[in-house]
């Protein structure tokens, strides 16, 4: 997989050099990103002998600030840029800043495309979630901790520097694979050449695959993802490596859209390295839109079985979610969530929340 990369990385080089660029109009920057603000209230079931203080009513937000930006050259190749800066969730992450998110280049043309940076890999690029109005249960800002950030999606590596190829859309087919050296922070790429070295128990040579078909048939669509992602643990032995496979499915039909998702996991858990943690998540959904309105339910089901520990991280979740659009880039959402914390020292839940939606 490797090898493929780099010798896609090379025909793009080639093709720089190719043919002069001169003419070409120089990277045009755009500002776009998103705004989520929630009022949430909260019944928690505490767990006996508990004595936390519990807040019912919160507000709570999320967004990014993207800036892209792409050209154009004379050779008929296109290059461009995408940075996301974070406006809310800002702090440390491994030690590192955390104000900038993702931050990567890529060229495309007919051989297809090419991404170089600090990106999330295919199987989670290519991933088909479960249909929702609401917050959903794959990669959500907002959620109950068993399930937040996207244990349904294979996403090891998440979104440090690697290197990503993608096929070009061929008959509503497209796969992608994804390669990253090591997952430490990004921050680590500024390090001279030659002079990075990677610690006993971190993470090396994740290689993610992913492949997804869309296509509509008369009056129906269909989407279809699968994904797959492994990486090497330094010093860690056998049996130890993480891996992450799923599957997804959307059928649409008039106003409908019904939706699956399953993903298995072993020697991973709640987004980190965990060796002896097996477990799965399963997820289903139905959605409706009509106009400016939308309504959605789903459930989703995670079972983690972590070796050495007596409780699991094993959850029942259930939405019922109603959105708005009130305009071009402003939509109301509002809607229920259920969760039922079985075996786990987490409490269970129930959240009423209402927010605005923000893109531009």
């Amino acid at each position: 997989m490797k090898k493929v990369l780099l010798g896609t990385t090379a025909l793009v080089a080639a093709g720089l050099l190719a043919q002069p660029a001169l003419a070409s109009d120089p990277i045009k920057l755009q500002v776009k990103g998103y705004y989520q603000n929630l009022v949430t209230f909260s019944d928690v079931d505490e767990p006996a002998g508990s004595t936390a203080n519990y807040k019912d009513a919160q507000f709570r937000h999320e967004g990014e600030v993207h800036f892209k930006g792409e050209t154009k050259l004379d050779n008929g190749l296109t290059v461009g840029f995408d940075t996301q800066l974070e406006i809310v969730n800002v702090g440390l992450s491994g030690g590192q800043p955390r104000d900038i998110d993702e931050v990567y280049m890529y060229f495309s043309g007919g051989f297809g495309k090419l991404q170089l940076g600090a990106e999330n890999g295919a199987p989670y690029l290519l991933h088909v979630a479960v249909p929702s109005v609401g917050l959903g249960f794959s990669d959500r800002n907002f959620g109950v901790a068993a399930a937040n950030g996207g244990h349904g999606v294979p996403n090891i590596s998440g979104d440090t520097a690697k290197g990503t190829y993608m096929t070009p859309n061929m008959g509503g087919f497209q796969a992608g694979v994804s390669y990253s050296p090591n997952i430490d922070h990004q921050g680590l790429s500024g390090n001279g050449f030659g002079v990075m070295t990677v610690g006993t128990g971190s993470v090396e040579d994740v290689i993610g695959l992913g492949l997804k078909y869309s296509g509509k048939f008369g009056g129906a669509s269909l989407a279809i993802s699968g994904g797959y992602e492994t990486g090497e643990v330094v010093g860690g032995g056998s049996n130890v490596d993480p891996e992450i496979w799923s599957l997804g499915l959307n059928v649409g039909f008039g106003g409908f859209t019904v939706g699956a998702s399953y993903a298995d996991s072993e020697n991973y858990d709640s987004g980190s390295l965990n060796p002896g943690a097996d477990g799965d998540v399963m997820a289903l959904g139905l959605a409706y839109k009509t106009g400016p309105w939308g309504v959605s339910a789903g459930y989703q089901k995670t079972d983690y079985e972590i070796a050495g520990v007596a409780t699991s991280r094993t959850a029942d979740e259930y939405e019922l979610a109603a959105s708005y659009q009130l305009g071009a880039g402003v939509q109301l959402r509002g809607g229920l969530i259920h969760a039922d914390m079985d075996l786990n020292t987490l409490p269970d839940t129930t959240t009423l929340f209402v927010g605005t939606f923000l893109t531009f």
